[in-house]
């Protein structure tokens, strides 16, 4: 893994990575992303057919934008059968519009997205946008964070003051636009129990 020996870094990773590798690699949040005024996001499973059972072995593939092992990781939260999120067949696509539109050109049952995607789709398929039926939802999950090595967090101070004021500028906009995002803020340390799971 990249941060292995790396001492001065940061680090940009979901939620959900950060649970898993901030005790081996001694990170600490500090910003944690912002959309639409909120710090926080749920997960959804989308699908053409209120019928569709995702939970079956027999329905097509899900659709995710995340990995395999991320996505079954978040179908365990949602599906109430067990074992049933192992089983899931998974088609991995680049974005979570791209599992939208999977299941619009029926290479996909269902997709597992997010509400801000959803309503992206409104505004780029109204047609299939108005198809869509949530079958399920997800605990809420931050947003994407910014980490360090702890040992880092004093030093990171000055550069982590540029990261956040990005919004501020044109430029620093856009390319927070680039990852989703809106802007940053400082990690409230209340989400700390939320984040670590």
């Amino acid at each position: 893994m990249h941060v292995r020996d790396k001492k001065k870094c940061l680090l940009l990773l979901s939620s959900w990575h950060y649970r898993n590798i901030y005790k081996t690699y001694s990170l600490r949040p500090v910003l944690v992303g912002v959309r639409n005024g909120k710090t926080h996001q749920k997960r959804i499973l989308v699908g053409k057919d209120k019928s569709v059972n995702p939970e079956s072995s027999k329905t097509g593939r899900i659709a995710s934008a995340t990995s395999i092992q991320h996505t079954k990781s978040v179908l365990r939260e949602m599906f109430r059968e067990k074992g049933a999120a192992d089983k899931a067949k998974i088609l991995t696509v680049p974005k979570d519009i791209d599992a939208l539109m999977s299941v619009g050109f029926g290479m996909s049952q269902c997709a597992l997205t997010t509400r801000n995607s959803l309503e992206k789709l409104k505004k780029v398929n109204p047609v299939l946008y108005r198809k869509m039926t949530i079958l399920s939802e997800g605990r809420e999950s931050l947003l994407l964070i910014l980490a360090t090595p702890e040992s880092f967090t004093k030093d990171a101070e000055s550069i982590l003051r540029i990261i956040q004021n990005m919004s501020g500028d044109p430029d620093g906009r856009n390319k927070i636009k680039m990852i989703g995002l809106d802007g940053w803020q400082k990690f409230d340390p209340s989400d700390e129990s939320k984040l670590e799971g």
